[in-house]
């Protein structure tokens, strides 16, 4: 299977000979035919080209555990899901279940709590069941391959919906301001040789393009370029329907819209990760690489107010987890080889996880009620800055 060849197709299937630059995102890493996220590769951890929160160390499983299981206490105990979306390898889920499963909590609840994977990729859904099968005995496991599939066994949802970078790739519309006016990145096929293709500025394709620009503050300047996610807000917008009583955890790396669209930033977010080197060229061998853009989380905080999905805390990953209480999962050693010291081994990820230069900057914790209880331990006041 070649993604190439069906965007090549794609591209000649339309008069004007060109594609927005978010189908071709969407191609690139979602098409069957050889789509990054299609492959039967690992993409996560040493072999692959990125690093995760959860392939760090198992704390980070295990505190969002413990802010899951608060969660449900304070929701009725019927017919609860935990749901996950976008669980990768199934290492995250694992960590968490695990945690549950050992500090006796899982057994308190298995007639009542179901935990719900909706992943799209095939090979990853494999490598889920894989890493989820120690649980089946304890919890009820369920797989759907999308939201409206979920929707289908599970009408009205009361429970946790949790995302741990999902929608930094969901595909985006670019758009480039030029000469006085707003134009949209497309993508056509490179006549010139080399890379297969290459981008043409061309009018909005949708009027909601626009109206994102005026709300969101995008400034006008000579060259500014910046990334729209539209399918974020959608998403948002069908979860929070979805959701009847509960919360909504999303993590990722991302900003308040004053501080994603600033004068500075004026290239966009928008990254190509392969075997952990990064890149901002999409184009170079399509398939082969992750692309990623930082999300927009006062877009999605607007979208769920909207849908009586309330904002509770928004924070730095470092505010979260030192609030949540990571600093309490230290432990004392005795010294010895760092590396072969489990201990140190921890201690080490907790560092990783939450130092300011690096994941405990970079990503950002939203935190979202639904006709529940609002105070968390996890989840002090914070004032949102949007």
């Amino acid at each position: 299977m070649n993604v190439t060849k069906a965007i090549q197709r794609a591209i000649q299937e339309t008069a004007e000979g060109m594609i927005s630059f978010r189908n071709y995102m969407e191609y690139a890493l979602y098409s069957p035919e050889g789509g990054y996220y299609q492959q039967e590769r690992p993409k996560i951890g040493k072999r692959g080209d990125f690093y995760t929160n959860a392939s760090v160390g198992s704390v980070y499983g295990e505190i969002l555990a413990d802010t899951l299981w608060e969660m449900i206490n304070k929701l009725p105990s019927t017919e609860l899901a935990i749901v996950e979306m976008g669980g990768g390898n199934g290492q995250l889920s694992a960590q968490i279940l695990r945690s549950l499963r050992e500090t006796d909590r899982l057994a308190t609840c298995t007639s009542s709590l179901t935990y719900v994977m909706i992943e799209a990729s095939a090979y990853h859904r494999v490598l889920q069941e894989e890493a989820l099968r120690p649980f089946r005995n304890s919890i009820d496991v369920q797989w759907y391959s999308s939201v409206d599939e979920a929707k289908a066994v599970w009408p009205e949802l009361r429970g946790i919906l949790l995302s741990n970078e999902l929608l930094d790739a969901f595909p985006v519309h670019i758009v480039e301001y030029r000469d006085g006016s707003w134009y949209e990145v497309y993508v056509i096929e490179n006549k010139e040789g080399g890379k297969p293709f290459t981008e043409r500025l061309g009018p909005l394709s949708t009027g909601m393009l626009a109206d994102y620009i005026k709300k969101q503050g995008i400034p006008p300047l000579e060259g500014y370029r910046a990334e729209i996610n539209l399918d974020s807000i959608r998403w948002m917008e069908s979860v929070a329907e979805w959701l009847v009583k509960g919360y909504v955890l999303t993590v990722d790396y991302g900003y308040e819209r004053g501080v994603l669209y600033t004068p500075s930033r004026k290239k966009g977010t928008l990254l190509c990760y392969k075997e952990h080197t990064m890149n901002e060229n999409p184009y170079e061998e399509p398939g082969t690489q992750d692309i990623t853009t930082h999300v927009n989380f006062s877009a999605l905080m607007d979208a769920a107010e909207g849908k009586e999905l309330e904002t509770i805390g928004f924070y730095t990953q470092q505010q979260f987890l030192m609030q949540a209480g990571i600093l309490q999962k230290l432990e004392e050693h005795t010294g010895g080889d760092p590396f072969r010291n489990e201990a140190a081994k921890r201690n080490r990820a907790i560092r990783q996880l939450i130092m300011a230069e690096g994941m405990g900057s970079v990503f950002r914790v939203l935190v979202q009620v639904k006709h529940a209880e609002k105070k968390l331990a996890s989840c002090t006041p914070w004032t949102l800055q949007r």
